[in-house]
């Protein structure tokens, strides 16, 4: 005879009640029309712009977020969690349908980054301390993520030794600019650099010509927070 069922599962299960659930869609809201909203007139815009674009009042944005601050490193938090979800995603396609036909994991990670990020993966400017919870443990979800991406793609021969989980961050920073144009046009310049890049990574593993030591880890993710 089966065993009942935990009462934690079935609350997992259970709609939100009506205030948590419209609370959850208005941060959604907040969150995606604070990204257009900076992307748009940059950081210098009010949190009064942010709840018009979101259609919610400004008291709600503030009882969310108390400083503009505290929005933006939310969107930071959300940008990061999103490449470590991306990263997991392609790395599970690679595990299971491994080809060196293509650009590999890593080239496919920076693609879709590139075409399909919605925030910033650099703290804002200023933040200093050590990281919060939330961020730290997302940080620790996109390491585990590029680990496999860059150990699938030294194994196919796509990469050369010396090539390091912080050199996808880094890379990743230098071919996604901000640029003067619309979304598409700045997208296909960014790309047409990629496979410059990965053309070239590939032809470095192919001569057996290492990087030598590469950037760390943890200096990428000091840049978050000096």
């Amino acid at each position: 005879m089966p065993s009942p069922a935990d009462p934690a599962d079935q609350r997992v299960d259970r709609p939100l009640p009506g205030r948590k659930r419209e609370a959850r869609a208005n941060d959604s809201a907040v969150l995606a029309a604070a990204r257009e909203v900076f992307s748009a007139q940059g950081h210098g815009a009010s949190m009064a712009d942010v709840a018009r674009h979101a259609g919610v009042g400004v008291g709600s944005v503030y009882r969310r977020y108390p400083t503009k601050e505290a929005l933006v490193e939310a969107l930071h938090v959300q940008a990061v969690r999103e490449a470590a979800r991306l990263a997991a995603e392609v790395a599970d396609e690679h595990g299971s349908h491994a080809s060196t036909a293509d650009d590999g994991a890593v080239g496919t990670f920076l693609a879709r980054q590139i075409t399909g990020a919605t925030g910033p993966l650099l703290r804002p400017p200023g933040t200093g301390g050590p990281l919060p919870a939330d961020l730290a443990a997302a940080t620790r979800d996109l390491r585990v993520g590029l680990e496999r991406l860059v150990a699938y793609d030294r194994a196919a021969g796509l990469l050369p030794a010396g090539f390091t989980t912080a050199d996808v961050m880094q890379l990743l920073l230098h071919l996604r600019p901000a640029l003067p144009f619309p979304r598409a046009e700045a997208d296909a310049l960014h790309l047409r650099y990629l496979g410059v890049v990965l053309a070239g990574l590939r032809a470095r593993a192919r001569d057996d010509a290492g990087l030598g030591d590469g950037p760390r880890w943890d200096d990428w993710v000091g840049a978050w927070h000096d």
